[in-house]
C-alpha cells in the first residue's frame, strides 16, 4: 500500500495566512508609526497570500489506449498486453497544475496527490506514472523532452538529436528508452515536457494501486507555470466511468518567510517551536479537486 501523506487542511492554511498578515501588519504599523502602507514583512505574507495552486481539467487529455491506437504510428503492442485488453481497457491521462506565485514568493516542495474510485469490482489501478525518481537525471538536462508510450505501455522520451552527446552518463534503463526526437517510436502523450526547476528529487508511488502521489523537493518553482503529471491506469471492461478526488499543495521555503517576519509574528513563531517542515505544511497553498470522468469503453467481448 501507498504510504500516503496527510494532505494539509488547506480551509486552514488560509485562515492561518490571514490571521499572519493582520498580525505582522499591526506590529509594522506600530513599528513604523504609520498605518497605509504596507511593511517588508506584511507584503511577503500578502504576496504568499494571494499565490494560487490550482488544477486544470483532467478530461481535456484522458485517452483510451487500444491495439489501433498504436498500430496507426507503426508500434505493434506485446503479445502480453494484447491479452490484458481482452479482459481490461487502459487510459492515459494528464493532469495538470497551474501555479500562480506572486513576485517574491518562494516555494521549497510540491505534492500531487490522486485518489481513484470506485474501489472494489472495478477499481482502477495505476499501471506507470510520469515524472519518476529513475527520470531525474533526464528531466534535470532542462531540454524539452518528448513523452511517448512504448510497446509495453511504459515511457519512452525523444529528445533534440544535438542533446544525445548528453546522454553518455544516464543509466542504461533510462538510455534505453530515449531516442532522437524524429525516430521515437512511441505513441506521444506530451510533447515538449520540461520541468524548469533547476535541482530537484522526484518521489513517486502508487504503481498497482488506485492512489498515487508525487512529491517534488527543492524546486524553483515559481519558475514553472504548469506542472503535468502523467498516469496509465487500468480498469475491468465494462467501467463506465471513474471518480478521481486530486489534491496538491505547494509549501513554502519557510527560511524565506522567516527572514521577513520571524520578529513580527507570534503565529509563526509559535509554528515553529513544533517543526518547521510542518510550519510550511500548515502555510501551504494549494487546491483539492473532485471530478467524475466518463469512459469511452472498448467491447467487453472484444
Amino acid at each position: 500500500m501507498t504510504d500516503k501523506i496527510a494532505p494539509p487542511d488547506l480551509k486552514q492554511a488560509e485562515s492561518l495566512l490571514a490571521e499572519l498578515f493582520e498580525e505582522v501588519k499591526i506590529n509594522e504599523g506600530t513599528l513604523r508609526g504609520i498605518e497605509s502602507n504596507l511593511g517588508m514583512g506584511a507584503t511577503t505574507v500578502e504576496s504568499l497570500k494571494e499565490t494560487k495552486v490550482s488544477f486544470g481539467n483532467p478530461r481535456d487529455n484522458l485517452i483510451l489506449l487500444t491495439e489501433e491506437t498504436f498500430k496507426e504510428i507503426g508500434v505493434e503492442l506485446t503479445d502480453a498486453y494484447r491479452q490484458q485488453m481482452h479482459k481490461v481497457d487502459f487510459y492515459y491521462m494528464t493532469v495538470a497544475v497551474n501555479l500562480y506565485p506572486r513576485p517574491g514568493v518562494k516555494f521549497w516542495r510540491l505534492y500531487c496527490q490522486l485518489d481513484f474510485s470506485p474501489k472494489g469490482t472495478y477499481e482502477p489501478l495505476v499501471k506507470t506514472m510520469f515524472p519518476q525518481s529513475d527520470w531525474q537525471s533526464l528531466i534535470k538536462l532542462g531540454t524539452g523532452i518528448n513523452l511517448g508510450l512504448n510497446a509495453n505501455l511504459d515511457w519512452s522520451v525523444g529528445i533534440d538529436g544535438s542533446q544525445i552527446a548528453q546522454l553518455a552518463n544516464l543509466p542504461g534503463n533510462i538510455k534505453a528508452n530515449v531516442d532522437n526526437k524524429n525516430e521515437l517510436k512511441a505513441y506521444i502523450v506530451i510533447p515538449d515536457y520540461s520541468y524548469e526547476m533547476g535541482f530537484f528529487e522526484i518521489v513517486a508511488t502508487g504503481i498497482d494501486e488506485s492512489t498515487c502521489q508525487w512529491r517534488i523537493e527543492e524546486p524553483k518553482i515559481q519558475n514553472q507555470a504548469t506542472a503535468k503529471f502523467a498516469i496509465v491506469f487500468r480498469v475491468p471492461k465494462g467501467c463506465q466511468s471513474i471518480d478521481l478526488e486530486g489534491t496538491v499543495w505547494a509549501e513554502a521555503d519557510i527560511d524565506w518567510l522567516v527572514s521577513y517576519v520571524s520578529d513580527l509574528a507570534d503565529i509563526l513563531r509559535n509554528l515553529l517551536k513544533r517543526d518547521k517542515n510542518e510550519a510550511a505544511k500548515k502555510l501551504s497553498r494549494g487546491d483539492q479537486k473532485k471530478w467524475t470522468l466518463p469512459l469511452a469503453t472498448t467491447s467487453i467481448n472484444a
